[in-house]
């Protein structure tokens, strides 16, 4: 089960910076569509700080 939720985490720590690269290229060089971009920013930042709290929770209850 373990080894099932740190693939998960694995796969979002992933994809989460890039989705945040395109929403900051969404914001600054795509003026007619800033909002889709801001929300990309909005959710790939709470995806990280999700994904790293968890991270740091497993390592250090000794899973």
């Amino acid at each position: 089960m373990t080894l099932f939720l740190l693939l998960i985490i694995g796969i979002l720590l992933l994809v989460s910076p890039i989705t945040l690269l395109i929403g900051l290229y969404k914001i600054f060089f795509q003026k007619e569509d800033k909002a889709f971009g801001i929300q990309l920013l909005i959710y790939s930042t709470i995806i990280l700080i999700i994904g790293f709290g968890i991270c740091v929770s497993i390592n250090k209850s000794g899973f």
